[in-house]
């Protein structure tokens, strides 16, 4: 058997802008909402939903999400995001295995990662 990620959610306090940043700057494809939930993608499914109080209280909004999107170019990511008011923890940084991490904060406050490949060029 062989498992593989079916879905993340990811937690927000202001649903409507939370969602419009990842459909319009992830770049991620919308395929259900409520006025509670939308879920973009299928495999994996990324579910942001509305947090309650108990999310609230166990520390699941605002925080950092430990998820990884794919990016061929980090700095030329970083510009654009900075161009478009979003935060981010600074510029794209290479790691020591390779890979170039870029950190940003979607409106409610939770922090994403954004990935590029070690081998796809940049810094």
């Amino acid at each position: 058997m062989t498992n593989s990620l079916a879905s993340l959610r990811i937690f927000a306090d202001a649903l409507e802008p939370t969602a419009a940043f990842y459909r319009d700057v992830v770049g991620l494809e919308e395929v259900w909402a409520s006025p509670e939930v939308v879920v973009f993608g299928r495999d994996p499914m990324i579910v942001i939903e509305t947090s309650d109080d108990d999310a609230r209280s166990e520390g699941l909004l605002g925080r950092f999400v430990g998820a990884a999107f794919k990016t061929e170019d980090a700095e030329a990511l970083h510009r654009d995001l900075t161009a478009r008011g979003v935060e981010t923890a600074g510029a794209p940084e290479r790691q020591p295995w390779g890979g170039i991490l870029l950190h940003a904060v979607d409106p409610s406050g939770n922090t994403i990662t954004f990935l590029q490949d070690g081998r796809t060029g940049g810094n």
